[in-house]
């Protein structure tokens, strides 16, 4: 090989060229194939944080999506994000992102998933919640048409980092609503509201899922013994579990006896009022209340802020124990106490009435 000056170049040099070539290659190439360095910084048309992403899946690896963005008709909204690297030991995982419609009573409901007892929620700026392996989000309620719609963010991994799970599920949320132009969320929600404990607990009687007053002793077969699941009350988003501390099958003990939830969340309130078949009623304690649809639920007025939504579900561990204990109250008892002590402890006094 020759130079400007007609003289041959050393070979070492013509190889070392090679080396740093081969190196740089091999560099980009591992950027491209096990890191995020080469990626845009949002995927799905923009719908969905690369950081945030990469932070929720484990490990380390590169992000790829697939899906375009919003679609024309918004539920039909559909986003994946894999993570994946060619390095061992390294991460892996699949988050799913969707827009749905969902009846306002449901959001709360025993049924869905993240589990309401150990689900971590958020209020505020932004109303929803996580658990390990999913978010929710509701939209503004301008995005809404004949239902409350919501962005769902699924993993396949378990998520430890639940701060950063419920950000990437606002954030996703923020982005499907500023593509619709139908309202505005924040980057990042409020403080989560975790479970009390990673654990189920013994109730303190007379105080039953931290409610002032609530009590179950007669409303259990004799002698069992009672465990509570849930948030601290009162708050904006809560739930409560109860299960009879029983040699009940797996799947009746972890479907619980009772689950009881509640929520003054303005967005809540607003979505559970979009429910069908709502109609004027009043409360146990007399009061003007709305029962939603045909739900064990109801919207109790209260003398000042918002209504408080009240709900309760028989589990199967209930239908277990009627079955033995024919002493067993019926379904409906369980509402009106529950009722009564949850407008005492989330203050909701009762309207002055003319």
């Amino acid at each position: 090989m020759s130079t400007a000056a007609g003289r041959t170049r050393p070979a070492w040099k013509v190889w070392a060229v090679v080396a740093v070539s081969v190196v740089v290659v091999a560099g980009l190439l591992h950027a491209w194939r096990n890191t995020n360095v080469l990626t845009e910084d949002r995927l799905c048309g923009g719908l969905v944080s690369t950081t945030r992403a990469d932070v929720v899946l484990p490990g380390a690896g590169r992000l790829d999506a697939e899906g375009d963005g919003l679609d024309k008709d918004l539920t039909d909204t559909v986003c994946r994000v894999e993570k994946s690297s060619v390095l061992l030991g390294s991460g892996g995982g699949e988050l799913t992102v969707r827009v749905e419609a969902e009846q306002g009573a449901d959001l709360l409901g025993t049924d869905r998933s993240p589990e309401l007892s150990d689900t971590s929620f958020f209020a505020g700026r932004a109303t929803g919640g996580v658990d390990t392996y999913t978010g929710w989000a509701l939209l503004p309620e301008k995005c809404w048409a004949d239902q409350p719609v919501m962005v769902r963010v699924s993993s396949t991994e378990p998520v430890s980092d639940r701060p950063a799970f419920a950000a990437l599920t606002t954030d996703t949320a923020r982005a499907v609503a500023a593509g619709t132009k139908c309202g505005d969320l924040p980057e990042k929600p409020g403080t989560l509201l975790s479970p009390v404990s990673g654990a189920a607990r013994p109730v303190s009687e007379g105080q039953v899922c931290g409610l002032d007053g609530f009590s179950v002793r007669d409303q259990v077969p004799t002698g069992t013994k009672v465990l509570e699941a849930g948030q601290k009350a009162p708050a904006d988003l809560w739930s409560c579990k109860l299960t009879l501390d029983t040699d009940s099958r797996d799947s009746a003990r972890e479907d619980g006896f009772m689950t009881y939830t509640a929520s003054r969340d303005p967005l809540l309130i607003a979505a559970v009022r979009k429910a069908p078949g709502t109609t004027k009623g009043k409360g146990p304690d007399g009061r003007e209340a709305d029962a939603v649809g045909k739900s064990p639920a109801m919207l109790l007025h209260c003398a000042e802020g918002a209504p408080l939504y009240v709900a309760y579900a028989s589990g199967l561990q209930y239908l277990e124990a009627s079955k033995s204990h024919a002493d067993l109250p019926s379904r409906g008892t369980y509402f009106e106490p529950f009722v009564k002590a949850a407008a005492k402890t989330f203050g909701c006094a009762a309207p002055v009435t003319g």
